[in-house]
């Protein structure tokens, strides 16, 4: 679990900006709504507009949110897929891929739920441009359960996100496993394996965040109905029956691309935030062995 949770802080730190250009774009509505001000036609022209406009602090706007759901997430997600690797394993010492899936889905929908509240606290300080609708985390927490209630401000989307979460994390773990365990071999050192296990990430989260990515795009504007904006930014995201009414939205309004809005920086994202996080929290796990062992010579 420290592992883990060190592997998600300091790669939440690295991956903030490509984090807030995704969701930018996710929560973008319509396909031609250029008569809005702040709206982002290519990734170079979101960069520019929001570094002169904003500063360049904004890339990481609501960064303590993110960095205590990263921290909490990576360090749940990590433990609950140890524990369960640890009562699944083969006698072997090795998994089937299919079992580090059902593992890392699992994983995955555990920290999920135990850390919602701080992802839509995330999503939604990085989607306000300027002026802020919400000063910082406190303001929205209150803010939301004044509005909403609980059930509403904190967990509004949960559903749509457990549903992205499952295949997301199920094929990340999957591939991560298998692609170690056929590159097991062919490490002859330290320096080799960390570039490995890097690679290996980075396919990992590149394959599972293309395959998923629509419900992702979901999940984000289920996450921000009815969260008031200011108007440069467009319409406010209007609220759903479900997500597959939120998905037929979008597909009937803004076509495919609409689904797809954001893939090019979600997908350096993913790649960098997997392999960083595989890496670190392998390389933390290998020391906190090491330090144990010393601890019990």
């Amino acid at each position: 679990m420290v592992a883990g949770a060190v592997a998600g802080g300091l790669t939440r730190v690295i991956a903030a900006p490509l984090d807030l250009l995704k969701i930018r774009f996710q929560v973008q509505v319509g396909a031609n709504a250029t008569h809005f001000p702040k709206h982002y036609t290519g990734l170079a022209h979101a960069l520019s507009t929001i570094y002169r406009e904003e500063g360049l602090r904004t890339f990481w706007r609501g960064n303590i949110a993110a960095t205590v759901l990263w921290v909490s997430y990576s360090g749940v997600q990590f433990g609950t897929y140890q524990a369960l690797h640890n009562i699944l394993m083969d006698g072997d010492g090795r998994n089937h891929w299919a079992w580090n899936s059902v593992i890392g889905a699992t994983s995955g929908v555990v920290a999920t739920v135990s850390t919602y509240p701080f992802d839509r606290c995330r999503t939604v300080m990085s989607s306000q441009g300027v002026p802020k609708v919400y000063r910082n985390m406190r303001h929205f927490f209150a803010a939301s359960i004044h509005r909403e209630g609980i059930k509403g401000g904190l967990y509004k989307g949960l559903g749509p996100t457990v549903s992205q979460i499952i295949p997301y994390m199920g094929l990340s773990f999957g591939i991560y496993a298998t692609l170690s365990e056929i590159t097991a071999s062919a490490t002859h050192s330290r320096f080799r394996w960390v570039l490995q296990t890097v690679g290996n990430g980075a396919i990992a989260g590149f394959v599972s965040k293309l395959l998923v990515y629509p419900l992702d795009t979901i999940k984000k504007r289920m996450q921000m109905q009815g969260v008031p904006r200011h108007a440069d930014y467009g319409h406010t995201i209007p609220s759903y029956a479900s997500a597959v009414h939120c998905g037929r939205d979008i597909f009937r309004h803004e076509g495919l691309y609409g689904l797809y809005k954001g893939t090019i920086p979600s997908l350096l994202k993913s790649m960098l935030t997997h392999s960083c996080t595989f890496t670190i929290y392998e390389l933390t796990a290998q020391s906190l062995h090491n330090l144990n062992c010393l601890t019990h010579y």
